[in-house]
């Protein structure tokens, strides 16, 4: 009779185990952080307990490669994550080419600017929160505000000039920091620069094509001819090739005045958004991006900081940043002697870049035109505006007209009757197979700045990712509140039947809901789509900002072994929720943001971390221990189940301790990302 028992209890924690390890669909794996990044000085503060890191893409997986096929080929551990480690805040993000893509005035540059913005496109009324927080760090000190206690934040590297500055971001490749071109950069040579601070370049990882990192990295800073620090540019794209760091210029400058062109040479940014071998098989690295090709209108106030929130002693003039394009460039050491020319924007468009990946140069690259646009650098209508474009991925299709060529999508400026400079999603297409050849855009249909009526319908739109089918997903900010929200919408285009499908409340009420915010991040080749998206419904217009999760939704056909439907959408905490075992290792995660998914169906995220697990099973549980953002795969598990999460019943209401730690800061942390 033992026997018997022991045999059927034997029996029982085998059926268990079984549907244990089957009760969830993605299993949860943190991207340990090597421990050089928590040991980097940061003007002397602790920073061991401090560091987020952020999961932003996963590399490709090979065609064969499929982790819901139990007799395919799945070794998670050949999928690298790639992104950042934090601090603090970022102020601006490290990516987008002007602030929250909204701003092609440019003027979000203090603590005023950044809470305008909040005010006129987000509506919280904690925007004095958000925007201190943005703009003195993470942490920052309510009592007094100036202090410089915050970790990150604007401020920081505007009073770098007298103070000296640490970096807040450091690229990270499988968790372990890599070096770019700004590690070890040359000054100008006639700029009269000095020593470089060590460890004062922010640098971010955008993607990995053939074990090849990418991304964009500030200018380290240098101490100038009077003792104060200064920046050569605010960022550029970078390329971590096996033999060589490459530092991806604008363009050759070919508008504008000798002193306009010198200051975008001197002091122009790059992005490096994408990137694909092109030809296949070549060994070539098709990057695209953006960079600077004129200089904004500089004769603007409002383009300088709040001198008193800085808090340095140093004012400053528009006259002065005037100059900065109109003389002073002429001459690189007046250029890098001058506050306000620290300060200097610029018109933007889309570039590429193509690079020998076994080249062992280290000569800085300039790149080319996409598409150059036929628009003045500043709105005729208002000065202060300036175009900006960008191509924020790229793939090489294999259907519809293009197929076999490289096709880039991002955004690029109309000139909207006439009338005013916006941002709208836009598609670049080379109209032969040579990519220095012509290209040609269209605008993505659906992303109409104005309505039928003639009314303003969005602020902004933009494609963030591109697959080989041609189906491109992207985003549509709207310009009035639905359902007390401004609410980001999100969207899937067909480019080969020209059909644009927006996730609303057609395809899953419960997650799309009428006024939701969300950000399409990435879409593999069997056209499943992950990002995040709010996760409850609090009013944001005149309330407070809502905690968002990510999300995955399937665009294209059924997962074999796996519950994801055709055309269905899930939150992914709902897909990690482990047979609903509080002590399970996957409750020690909320997933935030999905930023990439290969393939095989491994997605890259960025996850809130629970020590010892989160108090309930519910999506908003508060957490009791320690409480800090990691990067995470999500690795498929087969035949798994969904276990639904049980509801708080207070989440419009309250104000848990993961929204507290982390939601006034995550969307400007986060920026808006993409994948691979």
């Amino acid at each position: 009779m033992q026997h018997k028992m022991l045999k059927l209890s034997t029996l029982a924690m085998l059926i268990a185990s079984a549907t244990s390890a089957n009760a969830a669909v993605y299993k949860v794996v943190e991207v340990p952080a090597d421990s050089a990044v928590g040991s980097q000085d940061y003007y002397g503060m602790n920073t061991a307990d401090t560091f987020e890191i952020y999961g932003q893409g996963i590399t490709q997986s090979s065609s064969s490669d499929n982790c819901f096929d139990p007799s395919g080929t799945c070794n998670s551990s050949n999928y690298t994550v790639f992104g950042e480690s934090r601090l603090g805040t970022d102020g601006v993000s490290y990516r987008d080419e002007i602030p929250y893509l909204t701003d092609n005035y440019q003027h979000a540059i203090d603590y005023n600017g950044i809470y305008r913005y909040c005010i006129d496109n987000l509506g919280f009324n904690t925007c004095d929160v958000w925007a201190e927080t943005q703009y003195y760090g993470k942490g920052f000190n309510r009592d007094d505000i100036k202090d410089r206690t915050g970790f990150g934040g604007l401020q920081r590297e505007q009073a770098a000039w007298s103070r000296s500055y640490s970096a807040n971001a450091y690229p990270l490749v499988d968790g372990s920091i890599i070096d770019t071109f700004a590690t070890s950069q040359t000054p100008i040579a006639d700029a009269g620069l000095g020593a470089q601070v060590v460890n004062s370049s922010n640098a971010v990882v955008n993607g990995i094509v053939d074990d090849i990192p990418f991304g964009n990295a500030s200018s380290s800073f240098f101490a100038n001819s009077a003792g104060k620090y200064v920046r050569q540019f605010d960022k550029r794209g970078f390329v971590k090739a096996p033999a060589a760091n490459v530092e991806l210029l604008p363009a050759i400058a070919t508008t504008g005045s000798a002193t306009e062109k010198a200051l975008v040479t001197k002091m122009g940014q790059t992005v490096a958004w994408d990137a694909v071998e092109y030809p296949a098989n070549s060994g070539q690295l098709l990057i695209v991006g953006s960079g600077s090709f004129a200089p904004s209108n500089l004769d603007d106030s409002d383009k300088l900081p709040d001198t008193d929130d800085v808090d340095i002693g140093v004012g400053v003039s528009s006259s002065t940043l005037s100059k900065c394009a109109s003389e002073y460039s002429a001459t690189s050491k007046t250029l890098f002697d001058t506050y306000e020319c620290q300060f200097s924007v610029f018109a933007n468009d889309a570039m590429l870049w193509s690079l020998d990946s076994s080249s062992t140069s280290s000569v800085p690259q300039n790149g080319q035109f996409i598409a150059k646009t036929s628009l003045n650098p500043e709105d005729p209508d208002n000065e202060d505006r300036s175009a900006q474009a960008s191509a924020r991925a790229v793939e090489v299709v294999k259907k519809g007209e293009a197929a076999g060529k490289p096709v880039a999508v991002g955004y690029s400026t109309v000139y909207q009757d006439n009338d005013y400079y916006v941002l709208r999603a836009t598609i670049y297409t080379p109209d032969t197979s040579e990519i220095t050849g012509k290209w040609s855009t269209k605008f993505i249909p659906g992303t109409e700045v104005e309505n039928n009526d003639g009314d303003r319908q969005f602020s902004y739109s933009t494609g963030t990712d591109i697959n080989s089918n041609n189906k491109v997903i992207g985003i549509a900010k709207n310009y009035r509140a639905e359902n007390r929200s401004y609410a980001q919408k999100m969207f899937v285009f067909d480019n080969v039947t020209g059909t644009t499908k927006f996730l609303d409340t057609s395809i899953d009420s419960t997650i799309f809901f009428d006024g939701s915010n969300g950000y399409t991040a990435a879409i593999n080749n069997h056209d499943v789509v992950v990002g995040w998206v709010d996760s409850e419904t609090v009013n944001q217009v005149d309330g407070r900002e809502r905690r968002q999760r990510a999300f995955l939704f399937n665009d294209g056909a059924t997962i074999a072994n796996s519950p994801l439907s055709a055309n269905g959408a899930w939150m992914l905490d709902t897909l990690t929720n482990d047979n609903g075992d509080k002590s399970a290792i996957s409750n020690q995660f909320r997933i935030a943001q999905a930023t990439g998914i290969n393939d095989a169906g491994v997605i890259s995220a960025t996850a809130l971390r629970c020590a010892g697990g989160y108090d309930n099973l519910t999506s908003e549980s508060q957490c009791s221990g320690d409480e800090r953002l990691v990067a995470v795969k999500l690795v498929p598990i087969v035949d798994g189940t969904i276990q639904a999460r049980p509801k708080d019943s207070g989440t419009i209401e309250r104000s848990g301790a993961s929204f507290g730690m982390f939601a006034l800061t995550l969307l400007g942390l986060f920026g808006f990302r993409r994948r691979k």
